[in-house]
């Protein structure tokens, strides 16, 4: 009788700690291409909805999301990134000042969940995937990413 009252007790403390796990754990990163077929809407709220999960997660958590997104769009061969890049950039070309400033804004509050620690790492990975480009490369990303939009 006291094993099986012992049992009961570690059985509601295991269940406890994995609904705690479970209710804590980010979704599953989408497939590139899924999300590259999102329109405009479809994006910003999915991205809401992942800002808010992201709140709740712990440092280890985003990383491992963050990794799992990295592994899901290397997965992918080099013409479909290269094929997906230019969908998006095109996309991005097409959404009005308005729409870009809501982007910028979802990834900036996204960027401030971050603890400094997670911030100086990502900086460090930006800065290697930076030096292992070719001069051609950095010239495109920083035109691309430094420039502002042109109001058309």
């Amino acid at each position: 009788m006291k094993y099986s009252k012992l049992s009961v007790v570690i059985l509601g403390l295991v269940m406890s700690s994995v609904t705690c796990t479970v209710l804590a754990a980010l979704p599953e990163p989408l497939d590139p291409r899924e999300a590259s077929s999102m329109n405009f809407e479809q994006r910003l709220a999915h991205g809401q909805l992942i800002r808010e999960e992201m709140k709740k997660a712990t440092p280890d958590e985003r990383k491992a999301y963050r990794e799992k997104m990295h592994q899901k769009m290397q997965a992918l061969s080099p013409q479909e990134r290269k094929e997906l890049h230019k969908k998006m950039h095109s996309e991005w070309k097409n959404l009005s000042v308005e729409q870009k400033d809501q982007l910028k804004q979802e990834r900036k509050s996204m960027m401030e969940i971050l603890t400094p620690q997670e911030r100086k790492e990502l900086r460090e990975e930006r800065r290697k995937a930076f030096e292992s480009m070719s001069p051609e490369e950095r010239k495109k990303w920083r035109d691309e990413m430094h420039h502002p939009a042109k109001i058309s």
